[in-house]
């Protein structure tokens, strides 16, 4: 999607490695949700760099015990967003704003084979998964959800179980597979 250039002095908060992957790098700082969207951020050219390694939640704290409320930051995001980073920060009185630069497009495909584990990045895909699900056999499939919000989008559905990663981490989504 085409958009305006950002400002040099904002800082950009990335909740997904797809923002990174939409926009120009033109140096600003950024503030990123975990270890995999910084070292994203800093392979594309962002120099000055902060992972809270935790939830779009942990951004929102951060920003407050980090910077002045006069200091401008951008969140680069999708369409749909989950939490409320900007908005949290407005009420608080920090100049805050999103840019959306990308949109996730679900595609409703169900496998050909039959599968023991389904993983689930987002709460958006576990939503089309359980919309694709619905009234399905399910009792000998196991899924595995980056987080709570994307575990509670699979409410109503009978699997065999559903993990939940400790934290919103890949190697955190493996861990919880391996539980099963």
């Amino acid at each position: 999607m085409a958009h305006a250039p950002f400002r040099k002095d904002d800082i950009l908060i990335f909740t997904s490695k797809n923002g990174i992957d939409h926009i120009e790098c033109g140096r600003q700082r950024a503030i990123c949700v975990g270890d995999a969207t910084a070292e994203h951020a800093r392979k594309v050219g962002f120099t000055n760099v902060v992972s809270v390694d935790g939830t779009s939640g942990d951004i929102t704290k951060w920003v407050r015990a980090n910077l002045p409320k006069s200091q401008a930051v951008t969140h680069v995001s999708g369409w749909h967003v989950r939490g409320s980073i900007i908005e949290e920060l407005r009420i608080d009185g920090f100049v805050a704003s999103r840019r959306k630069v990308y949109r996730s497009i679900p595609m409703p495909v169900w496998p050909e084979q039959a599968a023991s584990h389904v993983a689930l990045y987002s709460p958006l895909a576990a939503r089309v998964f359980a919309d694709l699900a619905d009234g399905g056999a399910l009792s000998r499939l196991s899924a595995i959800c980056i987080s709570q919000a994307t575990a509670d989008e699979l409410a109503g559905l009978k699997l065999k179980s559903v993990h939940i990663a400790a934290r919103p981490r890949e190697d955190e989504l493996i861990i919880a597979a391996k539980s099963d």
